[in-house]
């Protein structure tokens, strides 16, 4: 009896929790991918010394992390509007021009609102938000060697992002899976790195 009862109260404590829970905290990893840009004459990696200058800037994809927190704003109970603080980082990523080579890092930080719809086996969801983009530029390199190209200085610009996915649920009520994907325009840094990027993983939501 005392364990039925206690089983009873576990029960009715994760549902509790369960039914409470306004808010979730994601981490998730990926990859980021960006498309290809030209640079113009005598802006950022494509300066007049540079003798690559004019072929297409290219930068391969790389490992990414995301942390996202949610409050949720308003519940409909089938859907729901949260307040999405997204951060997606990349340590380390290169930008390839010819024989030239930038290493930089970015973060990108977007809040924004998030649109969750409730279904019984998983949560689709829309995501849309505006914030900043932060480049820090690493070493260069130039094969054959390039005559006055320098390090670039880091820069913050504006960025759009706009994007969505899936949470699954679990047994555990206060675990859930997620996986999505972000896009994100981006202004151009100190630089030339192209401007639309995406970023695109899976991971665990940690509701409470």
């Amino acid at each position: 009896m005392k364990r039925t009862l206690t089983t009873l109260f576990c029960l009715l404590f994760l549902s509790s929790l369960a039914y409470s829970q306004a808010a979730d905290f994601a981490v998730l990893v990926g990859g980021i991918f960006t498309t290809d840009k030209t640079g113009p004459t005598g802006v950022g990696t494509c300066t007049i010394n540079n003798p690559f200058c004019g072929q297409t800037i290219h930068t391969p994809s790389r490992i990414s992390y995301e942390g996202a927190l949610g409050v949720r704003m308003l519940n409909l109970h089938l859907a729901s509007l949260h307040f999405d603080l997204p951060v997606v980082g990349t340590p380390t990523r290169t930008l390839e021009q010819g024989g030239f080579r930038q290493d930089y890092s970015t973060v990108f930080f977007t809040p924004g609102l998030r649109l969750k719809v409730s279904l019984p086996f998983l949560s689709p969801f829309a995501a849309v938000g505006g914030g900043f983009a932060h480049y820090s530029p690493g070493t260069t390199s130039c094969s054959p060697s390039c005559t006055g190209v320098s390090n670039a200085s880091s820069s913050t610009v504006g960025v759009f992002e706009a994007g969505g996915g899936f949470e699954f649920g679990t047994h555990i009520p206060l675990i859930g899976f997620r996986a999505e994907a972000r896009f994100f325009h981006a202004g151009t840094p100190n630089f030339n790195v192209g401007q639309n990027q995406v970023f695109a993983g899976a991971g665990l939501v940690l509701k409470f």
